[in-house]
């Protein structure tokens, strides 16, 4: 049976999903991050399926979110959305560190994925951090620069004004930056979904990182996905390519 333990690990709330059977075995395990102004608990279905897969699967809550989500408004939400990358990226090690104390995973055998903002994050952790095995990256972007700039215009249109500097915050998310650093992605196995009318996260982010990766000749372990007609949404098809992805290549 598929078990769900809610729990806190490091003052972040979390879905735990595995297999009783196997509670407490280290098993390969994936932390799959959740979209904007979303949480942890509309993807439970990427949970169950991967457990059913014998993988132990961590959904967490990201800063303003969720659990976590205070008084901020949808404008607060968006002025510090990379804030709010950066702490999922950041809040990793802790995870990893705290689940590897109880004997719950295999740490050769580590995961991340996620849809749209968690796609972005995934980007952001595999520049970061090489232990990583696998990513899958839902409608999302490595390109941080290009797109927090992009953002920021948009932000700035609706009359919202930024309590910080925003070049500066731009320029501190470069260590993050897949696209600045593409071979930092060391032939790791990547799955990039995309739809091409996605009016959100635009398509030709995908496109153009799986461009970069074939020139520096590293697509050979890349699934690149393409639904000629999806918008900013995640097809069923595309959420069982990504759980069968993960399930062989991890």
């Amino acid at each position: 049976m598929i078990q769900v333990e809610h729990k806190w690990i490091k003052e972040i709330p979390v879905l735990h999903i595995f297999d009783e059977t196997r509670a407490s075995e280290q098993l390969p395990t994936v932390f799959f991050y959740h979209g904007f102004q979303s949480q942890k608990e509309l993807y439970l279905s990427y949970g169950y399926l991967l457990a059913q897969r014998g993988m132990r699967v961590i959904l967490p809550d990201a800063a303003m979110h969720g659990e976590r989500h205070g008084a901020e408004s949808d404008t607060e939400q968006a002025i510090y959305f990379w804030d709010t990358v950066r702490g999922n990226i950041d809040e990793l090690p802790q995870l990893v560190e705290a689940l590897n104390e109880e004997g719950l995973v295999d740490m050769s055998r580590l995961a991340v994925g996620g849809f749209s903002m968690g796609a972005i994050t995934s980007y952001g952790m595999l520049a970061q951090y090489e232990w990583l095995k696998v990513g899958v990256c839902l409608a999302g972007s490595s390109y941080y620069e290009h797109f927090a700039r992009a953002l920021a215009d948009g932000v700035a249109k609706q009359g919202m004004e930024f309590p910080y500097d925003v070049d500066e915050r731009i320029n501190e998310l470069a260590p993050y930056d897949l696209s600045a650093q593409p071979t930092k992605l060391k032939n790791r196995p990547l799955m990039i979904w995309h739809g091409k009318e996605d009016d959100v996260v635009p398509f030709a982010y995908s496109e153009k990182l799986y461009e970069a990766l074939v020139e520096e000749d590293m697509s050979d372990n890349v699934a690149f996905m393409v639904d000629e007609k999806a918008k900013h949404k995640i097809t069923i098809e595309g959420m069982l390519a990504a759980v069968g992805f993960l399930e062989e290549k991890l």
